[in-house]
C-alpha cells in the first residue's frame, strides 16, 4: 500500500540577529493541514524545529539526513512532502563578483547553508521512482529554481477544473490580522542578507573575519563533511592547490584544477547522502586544516555560482513540484498580526492553509490543483496587503494535478 512521508522544518533562529517569529507556527499549521485533509498520520511526519529541545534541531546535517531518508525510503506510488519555513539567502560567487552569479540557499538554524546543488543530490534518486509524488513548499526568500525547474505561468484556471476558492474580505481580515491599521501587523522578511550570514559565521568562529573572499572555506572549517556539496567541491580544489604549493611545485595547473573541479560537479549515484549520520572524519571536506583559511585566487574560469549544471545533471522536469515564497525580486513575509508572536506566521504558509480549507468547504470531494492553489494564494496575499507573488515551478502536467494527492 502506498505510504505518505513528510518532513516539516521551522527555523526561528532564537537569540540571533536573524530571529523570526512565525516559522514554528507554520510547521504546526502545515501539520494540521496534512492530517485534516490529506490522510497523513502523526507517524508519517518528521518535525525539525529550533525552539523545543524535544524535537530534532534543524541543522544543515539533520535536514539533509531527513530529506535523504524520506527520498531513499520511498517507493512508486508514495507521497513525499517537504516544507521549509525560515531564511533564504544567496552566496556570492568567487571574489564576490556578482557577474559570476549567486547560489540560492536555505538557512538551517546553524547556518550550515543548503544550496540548490545539495537538493539536486538529495532528490536525484527520485528520477528512478517516477511514481513518487514529491512536493516542496519553500516559505523563504530566494526560493526560486531550487529544483531546477522552469516557472509555470499562473495565468488562470484550466477549463473544466474546479475554480479557485472565493474569499470574503471579512473572513480574511480575521485570519490575517488588523488590516489597514498602523502598527497592526509587524513584518520581517525571510531573506538573510549575505553580510548578516557572514556576521553569524564570524561569531561561530570566535570573531574571525568572514566575507565573500573566504565564506566557502569558513563554512568548510565549521561544518567539515556536513557542509554543502558546493563547499566540499571548493575544498577539494583548495586542498589540491595548497598541497602543491607546500611541495614547492606551485600546485596544480589551471587546467588540472579545472578538470578536478569538473570531476566534483558530477557526483556518482551513490555519492550523495546515505541517510546515515555524517562522519566528520571522512568525506570530501574532512581533511583540510581547521581555522580561518584564506581562499586563493585560483585564476581560472571556474563555472560561476548560480549557473545551471548540464542538462543531464539537472532534475528531470517531472521530478518534484516547488511552490516558492515569492518572485526573485520580492521578499517573503514573516508576519506578526497585532504584535502577538503566538499568532505569527509566514504569509505563504498561512495563505496555503487558508486556500486549502476554503476549497474543501466550497468544493467538498473535489481535488485542488497546484495551479489553482497558487492562484488562490496570490489572491489572498494581494487582498490582505502582502506584496509577494508565490510561483509554481514544475512541469505543465504536474501543475494541473491534484495538490499532494495522486
Amino acid at each position: 500500500m502506498p505510504s505518505k512521508r513528510a518532513v516539516l522544518i521551522g527555523c526561528n533562529y532564537p537569540g540571533t540577529n536573524a530571529a523570526l517569529r512565525g516559522c514554528i507556527n507554520d510547521v504546526w499549521g502545515m501539520k494540521a493541514i496534512l492530517e485534516e485533509h490529506y490522510g497523513f498520520q502523526t507517524s508519517d511526519i518528521v518535525i525539525l524545529i529550533d525552539t523545543d529541545s524535544g524535537y530534532l534541531k534543524p541543522t544543515g546535517k539533520n535536514i539533509k539526513e531527513k530529506i535523504s531518508e524520506m527520498v531513499v525510503g520511498s517507493q512508486d506510488g508514495d507521497i513525499c512532502f517537504l516544507h521549509f519555513s525560515g531564511h533564504g539567502t544567496q552566496i556570492p560567487s568567487r571574489n564576490g563578483d556578482e557577474k559570476d552569479g549567486k547560489d540560492e540557499a536555505i538557512c538551517p538554524t546553524d547556518m550550515n547553508v543548503i544550496c540548490d546543488d545539495d537538493l539536486r543530490v538529495l532528490l536525484k534518486p527520485l528520477e528512478a521512482k517516477p511514481g513518487v509524488k514529491f512536493t516542496f513548499i519553500a516559505d523563504c526568500c530566494h526560493s526560486g529554481t531550487l529544483l531546477d525547474h522552469e516557472t509555470v505561468q499562473i495565468s488562470g484556471p484550466k477549463d473544466g477544473a474546479p475554480p479557485p476558492p472565493q474569499f470574503d474580505m471579512g473572513a480574511l481580515s480575521s485570519i490575517f490580522g488588523a488590516l489597514g491599521q498602523p502598527g497592526g501587523r509587524d513584518f520581517k522578511n525571510r531573506a538573510l542578507p549575505f553580510n548578516d550570514l557572514c556576521g553569524m559565521l564570524s561569531e561561530l568562529l570566535g570573531g574571525a573575519q568572514v566575507d565573500a573572499r573566504n565564506v566557502r572555506s569558513n563554512l568548510g572549517s565549521l561544518f567539515g563533511a556536513d557542509s554543502s556539496v558546493k563547499v566540499q567541491q571548493f575544498m577539494q580544489v583548495f586542498q589540491a592547490f595548497t598541497a602543491g604549493n607546500k611541495e614547492g611545485g606551485g600546485g596544480l595547473s589551471g587546467m588540472g584544477l579545472l578538470q578536478l573541479l569538473c570531476s566534483c560537479l558530477a557526483p556518482s549515484a551513490d555519492q550523495g547522502p546515505s541517510g546515515q549520520p555524517a562522519d566528520a572524519n571522512s568525506g570530501p571536506g574532512a581533511n583540510y586544516a581547521a581555522g580561518n583559511l584564506a581562499e586563493p585566487n585560483l585564476d581560472i574560469n571556474l563555472p560561476p555560482a548560480g549557473a545551471k549544471p548540464p542538462g543531464d545533471q539537472q532534475l528531470a522536469a517531472d521530478t518534484g513540484i516547488l511552490i516558492t515564497g515569492c518572485q526573485a525580486h520580492e521578499t517573503s513575509a514573516d508576519a506578526c498580526p497585532s504584535g502577538n508572536p503566538d499568532k505569527a506566521h509566514g504569509a505563504l504558509s498561512n495563505a496555503i492553509q487558508t486556500v486549502v480549507r476554503t476549497h474543501h468547504q466550497q468544493n467538498p470531494g473535489q481535488p485542488l490543483t497546484y495551479r489553482n492553489l497558487v492562484i488562490g494564494v496570490r489572491e489572498v496575499l494581494s487582498k490582505t496587503g502582502f506584496a509577494q507573488n508565490p510561483c509554481l515551478e514544475c512541469s505543465d502536467t504536474n501543475a494541473d494535478s491534484p495538490f499532494i494527492l495522486h
